[in-house]
């Protein structure tokens, strides 16, 4: 099981070191030390793939530990990440670079940026890992010329055998010396047909014909070394091979350049699962569309019924109230006992409150001035409303201006605005409130500003939209006509919510 250290004296590091590793490094096993003597003996013990450090610790500081872990055989090849908040000083970041750290990141730090070092460093790691693991066999293979090197050679291709990348070797013209083979399984070439006759152009199916070259044909013109380069491949009679490829140049002790050696890894499962995943991502945005589609068309539908039952209000109940009130007033000038007289008079308050409600209700299910005069009548009928109801001063500044969205979309406009008034009733304690309508280039801009207590903002300028279903609900309005909402808060000074819808609705 590979393994993450982490050394640090702070718990509070430790813990959220332990869940940023939890959650992006699951098959990792996490292991902590609060001390730079604890750590040390768990590095010996456990030998980990990667080393999180801190640089101030008592007794012994993170420098101290990073010196003695790369001067010791066992340990320097582990690669380290430093983790201080120091690393805004040039000086201590040199400091602990020259103490052998392979890494520097700073305190604080945002889980992306950790996760970025520590995933090039266990790159790093692998790919020399790798490559000093040939580099060790390629050595036995140069020194021994007898039976201890044939056997060493028939351990290696056991191995080999069972992995899931091929090593490689080149002469000074490019042409295959050798090739492990394990490359039959993976890309069902024999070994004896590329040794001595393919060349890496051939075999990688590069084209140098072309003006950009690669990075991988750049790297072998320029004899420099290369890791984890990914290639894609046709194989005959199989779907598309992903490699990743590592190498680096060979000079003799006359630095006289006679090849390459390197490793290829077969990356086809991972790379089909990305592009698994990328597919599976477009569907659920599509799907995520046609549900915002229908979320619109839903809202459409229910408008259009909440306009119908405030007409049938407005023209059977309202009409037959209406009439019912008149009949009543009628005979009111005529002799009638006190009692009967009283009876009357408050049946006619009765009629006029429920004539009153309903004319509210309608409104508030439809308003007909919405579609009878158009926006800017039903706001400033809105804000007149808050006036009667609430006792708020209004003010509508640039109502002579006219919003020319499509018709079906202005209900979806007036009811983001009565959600904001109706926040600024909820929320803000104001006593005044304002409304702007301007247009600017290609947009719209409906401004509502109050003077009431205002917020403390959040730093996620898209927090604040997760607040509760109103706003929820303008944003999802908002969505169906290319619109955004923006707003702007400070603590006593009052609050002012922008809406931005582009002309091109219109």
């Amino acid at each position: 099981m590979k393994k993450i250290l982490a050394i640090d004296d702070n718990e509070i590091n430790l813990v959220l070191l332990n869940q940023i590793i939890k959650l992006y490094y699951s098959d990792f096993t996490y292991l902590q030390a609060t001390s730079g003597k604890e750590g040390i003996e768990m590095v010996l013990k456990e030998k980990p793939e990667i080393i999180l450090l801190d640089i101030l610790m008592p007794e012994m500081n993170g420098y101290e530990v990073c010196t003695y872990l790369k001067n010791n055989s066992q340990t320097r090849h582990i690669p380290i990440l430093m983790i201080s908040a120091l690393g805004q000083n040039p000086m201590e970041r040199t400091k602990g670079l020259n103490a052998g750290a392979d890494a520097f990141i700073s305190k604080p730090f945002s889980q992306d940026e950790l996760r970025a070092q520590i995933d090039v460093v266990l790159r790093i790691k692998k790919a020399e890992d790798l490559l000093r693991k040939r580099n060790e066999s390629l050595e036995v293979l140069i020194k021994d010329q007898t039976t201890k090197y044939m056997q060493s050679e028939e351990r290696f291709l056991q191995i080999s055998e069972h992995a899931l990348e091929f090593y490689w070797e080149l002469d000074s013209n490019g042409i295959f010396t050798y090739v492990s083979p394990v490359i039959e399984k993976i890309l069902r070439v024999n070994p004896e047909d590329i040794i001595g006759e393919e060349s890496y152009i051939s075999l990688f199916q590069l084209k140098p014909v072309k003006v950009e070259k690669s990075v991988l044909e750049e790297s072998f013109q320029n004899k420099s070394s290369f890791k984890d380069i990914e290639i894609e491949l046709k194989v005959k009679n199989q779907d598309k091979k992903w490699l990743s490829v590592s190498g680096f140049p060979i000079f003799d002790k006359n630095d006289k350049y006679f090849g390459f050696r390197g490793v290829c890894y077969d990356d086809t499962k991972r790379k089909q699962a990305e592009i698994a995943l990328k597919k599976s991502l477009v569907q659920i945005k599509n799907y995520q569309k046609k549900l915002k589609n229908l979320n619109t068309e839903i809202t459409l539908v229910e408008e259009k019924e909440r306009r119908r039952i405030a007409e049938n209000l407005h023209d059977s109940l309202g009409q037959t109230l209406s009439l019912a009130f008149i009949k009543l007033s009628s005979i009111v000038n005529e002799e009638f006992t006190p009692h009967v007289e009283k009876t009357i008079t408050e049946i006619s308050d009765l009629l006029n409150k429920a004539i009153s409600e309903s004319r509210t209700l309608t409104y508030d299910l439809s308003p007909p001035i919405l579609y009878e005069l158009g926006l800017i009548p039903a706001f400033k009928w809105k804000l007149e409303e808050l006036e009667e109801k609430h006792g708020l001063q209004t003010l509508l500044i640039g109502e002579d201006h006219k919003i020319g969205i499509r018709k079906e979309f202005n209900i979806f406009l007036y009811r983001i605005v009565a959600e904001l008034l109706n926040n600024v009733i909820k929320h803000s304690q104001a006593d005044l409130v304002e409304m702007e309508v301007k247009k600017e280039k290609k947009y719209y801009y409906i401004s509502v500003r109050d003077n009431g207590i205002g917020f403390k903002q959040q730093t996620n300028k898209k927090s604040y939209l997760n607040g509760g279903f109103g706003l929820l609900s303008i944003t999802e309005r908002l969505d169906s006509i290319k619109g955004r909402l923006e707003i702007k808060s400070v603590l006593g000074k009052g609050t002012k919510a922008t809406v931005i819808i582009p002309t091109s609705e219109g």
